[in-house]
């Protein structure tokens, strides 16, 4: 079997300890002929296999290595910035989110300056932050109104009020209609909510937020940050005194 038959069998597989090995093999198998961009997608499935088990540094030492390789600079910076970001590494994942965003094609660079915006968000770097979100507003073809919604609660975080965000109103309906607005956009509107008095709406999408992300062990590690500030969110609107929309202290998932 070649380097390649392992990565397709690591591929295919439904477990990601299988195809760990699978992809370990591969990379054992004559590495003077193995191709950079076959061994960055069989470090990938290794990487990915650590990120599953919560061994985050283990993790963003295999991204490193992917990195070093010199190709697929897009998906090694992604994985690397997931990994600084589990680590609680907020500029050293808005570093990695840069580089991939200038090596992704144009259809993706929004995706990858809203992952910027969001780890300078974490490092409470609040105009580096709204620098980063407006360039993913430019890139965006259809998720602008998760980058314009997201800038509204970076400003909300930053000590700004509802009321000073004129279109704050209009940045929520238009999440709330787009198909972003599911997923990550749950915790947004969650927040956003939250911070403008509405309750009910608020527990809402915190909770199919929570629901929907707690149980996945990679958006369990990925998202811990959020899930964390959603926990926390949803307890102050059971009554305690806390802002319900205030962010709690950047704390890292535990590392591996």
């Amino acid at each position: 079997m070649t380097a390649d038959d392992y990565l397709r069998l690591a591929l295919h597989t439904g477990s990601p300890d299988a195809a760990a090995v699978y992809a370990e093999k591969g990379l054992r198998y004559a590495s003077d002929r193995v191709d950079a961009e076959t061994r960055v997608l069989l470090l990938r499935e290794i990487y990915r296999s650590h990120l599953y088990a919560r061994r985050v540094r283990s993790a963003h030492a295999v991204a490193r290595k992917m990195v070093r390789l010199g190709v697929a600079q897009e998906i090694a910076h992604v994985d690397l910035g997931r990994a600084c970001l589990a680590l609680g590494w907020w500029m050293r994942a808005a570093q990695a989110y840069r580089i991939a965003a200038r090596n992704a094609p144009a259809s993706r660079r929004a995706l990858h300056w809203f992952s910027v915006g969001i780890a300078l968000h974490h490092a409470e770097q609040t105009e580096e932050a709204l620098s980063a979100l407006d360039r993913a507003v430019r890139w965006s073809l259809n998720t602008r109104s998760l980058h314009r919604a997201y800038a509204a609660l970076v400003r909300l975080d930053a000590g700004e009020l509802p009321s000073d965000i004129d279109d704050l109103a209009e940045r929520i309906d238009d999440l709330e209609a787009a198909r972003c607005g599911e997923g990550f956009g749950r915790f947004v509107l969650g927040l956003l909510h939250a911070a403008g008095g509405d309750r009910g709406r608020a527990r809402r999408h915190l909770v199919i937020f929570i629901r929907r992300n707690q149980h996945d062990p990679m958006r369990a590690v990925t998202l811990a940050h959020e899930l964390r500030r959603a926990r926390l969110c949803l307890r102050a609107l059971r009554g305690s005194p806390q802002s319900p929309s205030s962010p709690p202290p950047s704390q890292p998932v535990p590392a591996g």
